[in-house]
């Protein structure tokens, strides 16, 4: 597969802490009642994604975004790096970092897009993986 795993790592006080910035959040979706144009309104609104936000004009599938906490999660996201040394620098970013955030190429649909630190996440950088 072409494309590279983008990480990034960030600290945040629990994993439902995390997920509320890192995944797409859904108003309940209105019943048939509502009308063509209240029904517009909620999908304008939705969803609420504090980390696509943050990005500006990226186009992310959320699909293909990972969210991963706990005490193996360096382990896990090792089982994607290709690259000696590659899982080094994702540990040496933030130190005291709980969360890691994966985007897969999928994620990007096809576009190009620049990845960035935002206001909640350290972007660590893009690297050479392979499915486990």
């Amino acid at each position: 597969m072409a494309g590279k795993l983008h990480v990034f790592t960030g600290s945040f006080p629990s994993r439902a802490d995390a997920c509320l910035y890192t995944e797409a959040q859904w108003e309940p979706k209105p019943d048939d009642s509502v009308s063509d144009e209240e029904y517009a309104a909620w999908e304008d609104r939705n969803p609420v994604w504090g980390f696509r936000n943050d990005l500006g004009d990226a186009y992310l599938d959320s699909d293909f975004i990972e969210t991963i906490d706990g005490h193996r999660r360096y382990k896990y996201l090792e089982t994607y790096l290709v690259n000696d040394g590659d899982l080094n620098v994702v540990q040496s970013a933030v130190p005291d970092a709980n969360i890691l955030l994966l985007v897969f190429p999928n994620a990007l649909g096809g576009f190009d897009a620049t990845l960035r630190s935002t206001s909640k996440l350290s972007y660590c950088g893009e690297f050479d993986f392979r499915w486990p």
